[in-house]
């Protein structure tokens, strides 16, 4: 039977480890600190990121019927999945095989974040100090 965008998520969170946050101002899941998946939010589709565009490739014609992608993700190791054709156990099978691969993964580090001027791209060049005389 084929899957809800609801009834996608419940499977996707519970995936132990992960949890949900705006990401693109689209509610997605993650795990260990990096994306795993989303319901797309115009598609009847769940969005995966897999381990390269050459992977998403091979997906993608193994199993035309499931997998697709638009013009957005050709660029991106992205694959959007159906969901009338998706099941529980194939969706839970697909994020665990992810999931594992993103944990072996090394632990991102937090990086700092930018400001304003930085952001703008605009170089920061410190004040004259006035001379003593």
């Amino acid at each position: 039977m084929p899957l809800t965008k609801a009834e996608a998520r419940l499977v996707m969170l519970a995936i132990p480890g992960t949890d949900e946050r705006l990401w693109f101002n689209q509610p997605s899941v993650f795990i260990h600190d990096r994306f795993l998946a989303k319901t797309h939010h115009k598609e009847d589709a769940v969005t995966l990121q897999v381990g390269s565009i050459e992977m998403r490739d091979m997906m993608l014609e193994a199993e035309p019927e499931l997998f697709y992608i638009t013009d957005h993700y050709r660029k991106f190791p992205f694959v959007l999945v159906r969901l009338s054709a998706l099941t529980k156990p194939v969706l839970k099978e697909m994020l665990v095989g992810r999931a594992a691969q993103l944990a072996a993964m090394p632990i991102k580090k937090a990086r700092a974040k930018k400001t304003a001027a930085q952001k703008s791209g605009k170089k920061i060049v410190p004040a004259k100090r006035a001379r003593k005389t």
